[in-house]
C-alpha cells in the first residue's frame, strides 16, 4: 500500500477546528507522521494517547485521528506497529465503554456513533496486516471484531446469510454464538463485508498455529462465523481460544464450562491472545461472563490469588451470581495453607452473611503482623486484623472490637494504621472508625493508648496519632477518662487533635498546657483554649490567627453568637458572590444561619447570595435549600423573595444545572424534595420526575436523596407513582450493581434493602 491513504486522510481534515484534551487539535498532524519516524515514534504514541484519547475520553478529534493512524498502521508506515496498534484498541475500547453507559447528551451520543461508525473503516484500513506476523497482526484481528459488534449486540448477533457467490440471500437467521455458521455469513447489525471474514478464516487455518491464529478463531465467534475447519485438526489452543471466545459472547454451555476449568493452564496463555488488555483470566472473566466466572472460578480445586479475586470481581459486579462466589470464598478460606491476608481482602468485600462474618472473625485470629500496601507512589501501614474488624463493624458484628484491639496492640506500625474501606481505597484508622460511628469499648481504648505509646514512624506523614486522638474524642469523656493524662503528654506531639480533644471532654485541668501551647498562634489551639475559658478575649484571639480550613470549627464552637466581632467576621465569610470551593459554600451558609439567627433581616440581604448558590445546584445544595425553606417558613423572606424561591425550585427540577462531568444530580432531587415540604407539585411530566428519581439513585453520591425523593413519592398521583416504580424496578432487577463510594457490593445491598419495600409501596398505591 503507498502512502497516499495515509496523506489524504490528515491533509481532508481541518484540524485547528477540532479539539482534543489540551485545546485545538492543529498539532495532531505533527504526531500521526511521526509514527514513522523511528526516533519520534514514541513521543508521537505517547502525545497521540495523552491528548486525542485523554484517559479514555472521547473528542470530536478522536475517530478522524484514529481512522488516519490506521491508515498509517495499515500501510505498514510506522516504526513501532504493535504499540500503534494498541492505541487503536484502546480507542475500540473506548467506545465500547461509552456505550456501555446510559449518554444522555445529544453531543456525546453522536460523538460516540461518528466514533462507531469510524471502528468499520479502521477495521478494514489495518486488514492487510491479518496475514502478517506480530501483534499488531493479532490486534487487526481483534479489531475486525470489535468495529461490527458494540456490546450491546454481542449476546444475539442477527446475520443474513450470503451464498458463496456473495449473492444476497432471502433468508434471515439468528445464530446462537454456539452453532456453527458459514463463514460468509454478514452480521446485520454492522454488515461484515466477506472480505473480513475470509481474510479472518484463511489466517485461522494457517499452520502452525499461533497467537495470530487465536485471534482470528476468536474474532470469527464473535461475529458469528463458523470456525469448524480451523478446528477440525484439534489444535488445544485453537480450540481453547474458540471455548473462551464462545463464553465471551454470553455462552454458558456445560462443556465450555468444563473445558475451560480442565484447561485452565492454557487459558492463561490464550486469553491475551483473544482479548484486549487483559491482566488476569479471573478478572476478564467476570467482567465477560460472570455466571461463567462464578460456575468456573468456583469449580477451580486450587484457586489461586488471582481467581479470588476474579471470584470478588463476581461479587462487585453481578448480583444474580454474587451468591454462588460468596458460598465459595468462605470454604476457600477454611482450606489449609489459605493465606489469611489474602482471603481478608476478599471477604471483606462481600455482603456481610453470616458465613462471612464467621471467617473473618477466624481469619483475623491467624493474622500476627502487619504489612504494608501501596497506592499510586505512596506506601501505607496496614493489618489485616484492623480490615476484618473495620468490614465486622460495619455489618454490626459485635466481635469487630477485638480483632482491632489486637492489631493496635501488637502491630508496632499501629500509629499510621490505613484501613481498607473500598475495593482499592484506604482512610486513616482513627477517621474511619469515626465515621462508621465506632462504639467505644475499654479494650479498645487501652489499645488505642497502647498504639500511642509506640514510637512514630520515621515519615511524619504516616503518622496517624492525630486520628486516634480523634477517635477517642468522638466518645464520652467517662469512657476515656482514663485516657486523659496519657493524651495531654501528647499535646506536643499532635496539638490540633490533642487540643481539640481537651476541649471536647471539657478538660479545664489542661488550660495551662493549652495556653502554653497557644503561643504559636495556631488557630485550632487558640479555639480550644477559647473553648474552656469561655474567655472573650481568648475568643477574638482566635480570629487574629491564620482561620484557613479552620473557619467551620469557629462557626461550630464560638459561645456568643451576639458578639459584634464574631457577627462581623461571619458577614465576611458571607461576601457578596458564592465562593468557588466547596467547604467555603458550606461555611457561607452556616455564617448566613447565624447571621439570621441573630438578625431576621439578615435573611434579606444576604439572600441574594443564598439564591445564587441554589441557583448554581453546587454541593452543598442539600444543606442551602433546607435554609432558605426554613426562612420561607419562619416568614424572614418578603412575598416576591417567596414567590422566587418557589419558582426557582421548580426551575430546578424541570432544568438540569450541569458542570464539566454532567448534570448535577443532587439538585434537582433537593428541589423536588423542598417543593413536597412546602405542600406544591412537582412540576414537569412523570417522565421527568422518574428520571430525577432514578438517576439520583443510581448516583453514589446522591442515592441517599433519590431513595429520600422516591419514598414521599409513593403517596404521589398515579402517573407520577406508575412512573417512578417502573423506573426502580428496572434497577432492582437489573444484574448491574449500583456505583459506590465504598466497596460495591456492600454499599449496593444496604441500598436495596431500602429501596425493595419503597418499590412495594409504589406499585401498591
Amino acid at each position: 500500500m503507498s502512502s497516499a491513504p495515509q496523506k489524504v486522510l490528515v491533509a481532508e481534515i481541518d484540524w485547528p477546528a477540532l479539539e482534543h484534551a489540551y485545546g485545538d487539535a492543529g498539532d495532531v498532524p505533527g504526531w500521526i507522521e511521526g509514527l514513522g519516524d523511528a526516533e519520534r515514534v514514541e513521543e508521537s504514541l505517547y502525545e497521540l494517547w495523552g491528548a486525542v484519547l485523554h484517559q479514555g475520553t472521547l473528542y470530536d478529534s478522536t475517530a478522524p485521528a484514529m481512522t488516519s493512524i490506521a491508515a498509517a498502521l495499515g500501510g505498514r508506515q510506522t516504526a513501532d506497529a504493535e504499540n500503534t496498534a494498541w492505541l487503536l484498541l484502546m480507542f475500540a475500547d473506548t467506545v465500547r465503554d461509552y456505550e456501555q453507559v446510559g449518554l444522555e447528551d445529544p453531543e456525546t451520543v453522536a460523538l460516540v456513533r461518528s466514533a462507531r461508525e469510524s471502528l468499520i473503516g479502521i477495521a478494514r484500513l489495518v486488514r492487510p496486516l491479518i496475514s502478517d506476523d506480530g501483534p499488531e497482526a493479532a490486534a487487526a484481528a481483534l479489531l475486525q471484531a470489535a468495529a461490527h459488534t458494540p456490546d450491546s449486540a454481542r449476546h444475539t448477533p442477527a446475520c443474513t446469510t450470503r451464498a458463496p457467490d456473495s449473492t444476497p440471500s432471502t433468508h434471515e437467521s439468528t445464530l446462537d454464538p454456539h452453532e456453527s455458521a458459514p463463514h460468509t455469513h454478514t452480521c446485520t447489525q454492522r454488515m461484515v463485508d466477506s472480505a473480513a471474514l475470509d481474510a479472518l478464516a484463511a489466517r485461522a487455518g494457517s499452520r502452525p498455529a499461533g497467537d495470530v491464529e487465536q485471534a482470528c478463531v476468536a474474532a470469527l465467534i464473535t461475529l458469528g462465523a463458523d470456525v469448524s475447519p480451523a478446528l477440525a485438526d484439534g489444535d488445544p489452543g485453537l480450540a481453547m481460544a474458540a471455548t473462551l471466545a464462545r463464553i465471551a459472547v454470553g455462552g454458558n454451555q456445560t462443556r465450555d464450562l468444563d473445558a475451560l476449568v480442565t484447561g485452565w493452564e492454557l487459558a492463561v496463555e490464550v486469553v491475551p491472545n483473544i482479548a484486549f488488555g487483559v491482566d488476569t483470566l479471573p478478572e476478564w472473566l467476570s467482567a465477560v461472563n460472570s455466571g461463567a466466572a462464578a460456575h468456573v472460578l468456583a469449580a477451580l480445586p486450587v484457586p489461586d490469588e488471582a481467581a479470588i479475586s476474579g471470584l470478588v470481581e463476581v461479587v462487585i459486579g453481578s448480583r444474580s451470581n454474587a451468591a454462588a462466589a460468596v458460598r465459595r470464598l468462605p470454604a476457600l478460606a477454611a482450606l489449609p495453607g489459605t493465606e489469611p491476608e489474602t482471603m481478608i481482602a476478599a471477604l471483606r468485600q462481600c455482603p456481610p452473611t453470616p458465613e462471612v462474618c464467621d471467617a473473618l472473625v477466624a481469619l483475623a485470629e491467624q493474622v500476627t503482623d502487619g504489612g504494608t500496601a501501596t497506592i499510586g507512589s505512596s506506601a501505607f501501614d496496614t493489618d489485616a486484623r484492623a480490615d476484618a474488624a473495620f468490614a465486622l463493624l460495619r455489618a454490626g458484628d459485635g466481635r469487630w472490637s477485638r480483632p482491632m484491639a489486637q492489631a493496635l496492640l501488637t502491630n508496632p506500625a499501629a500509629r499510621g494504621l490505613m484501613v481498607a474501606t473500598s475495593v482499592s481505597g484506604r482512610s486513616a484508622l482513627g477517621h474511619a472508625l469515626i465515621r462508621e460511628h465506632a462504639p467505644s469499648a475499654t479494650m479498645l481504648v487501652a489499645a488505642i493508648l497502647q498504639a500511642l505509646r509506640r514510637n512514630p514512624p520515621a515519615d511524619p506523614s504516616r503518622d496517624g496519632a492525630g486520628h486516634l486522638v480523634t477517635l477517642l474524642a468522638s466518645w464520652p469523656a467517662e469512657a476515656v477518662a482514663g485516657a486523659l493524662p496519657q493524651v495531654r503528654e501528647l499535646l506536643g506531639v499532635a496539638p490540633k487533635a490533642v487540643a481539640d480533644a481537651l476541649a471536647t471532654w471539657g478538660d479545664t485541668a489542661s488550660i495551662d498546657r493549652i495556653r502554653e501551647a497557644s503561643n504559636s498562634g495556631d488557630a485550632t489551639v487558640l479555639l480550644a483554649l477559647a473553648r474552656l475559658t469561655q474567655d472573650g478575649n481568648d475568643f477574638h484571639r482566635v480570629l487574629d490567627a491564620d482561620l484557613r480550613y479552620t473557619e467551620s470549627a469557629v462557626l461550630e464552637h464560638w459561645a456568643d453568637h451576639a458578639d459584634p466581632r464574631f457577627l462581623d467576621w461571619c458577614r465576611s465569610l458571607v461576601g457578596t458572590e458564592p465562593a468557588t470551593s466547596v467547604y467555603q459554600r458550606g461555611d457561607q451558609l452556616t455564617a448566613l444561619r447565624i447571621l439570621a439567627e441573630a438578625d431576621s433581616g439578615a435573611a434579606v440581604t444576604g439572600w441574594p447570595v443564598l439564591r445564587s448558590l441554589i441557583d448554581a445546584g453546587t454541593e452543598p445544595i442539600e444543606d442551602a435549600i433546607p435554609l432558605a425553606l426554613g426562612w420561607h417558613a419562619r416568614r424572614l423572606l418578603p412575598p416576591e423573595a417567596c414567590t422566587d424561591f418557589e419558582a426557582l425550585l421548580a426551575d430546578l427540577v424541570v432544568t438540569d444545572r450541569t458542570n464539566y462531568s454532567g448534570p448535577l444530580v443532587k439538585t434537582g432531587v433537593a428541589a423536588a424534595i423542598a417543593l413536597l415540604d412546602l405542600g406544591l407539585p412537582l412540576p414537569g411530566t412523570p417522565a421527568r420526575v422518574a428520571k430525577l428519581v432514578a438517576r439520583a439513585v443510581t448516583d453514589e453520591w446522591a442515592r441517599d436523596l433519590g431513595l429520600r425523593l422516591a419514598e414521599r413519592l409513593t403517596v404521589a398521583p398515579a402517573p407520577v407513582r406508575r412512573a417512578v416504580a417502573k423506573k426502580l424496578r428496572s434497577l432492582v432487577d437489573r444484574d448491574e450493581r449500583f456505583d459506590s463510594t465504598g466497596d460495591i457490593a456492600v454499599e449496593d445491598e444496604r441500598a436495596l434493602a431500602r429501596l425493595r419495600p419503597i418499590l412495594h409501596d409504589l406499585e401498591a398505591g
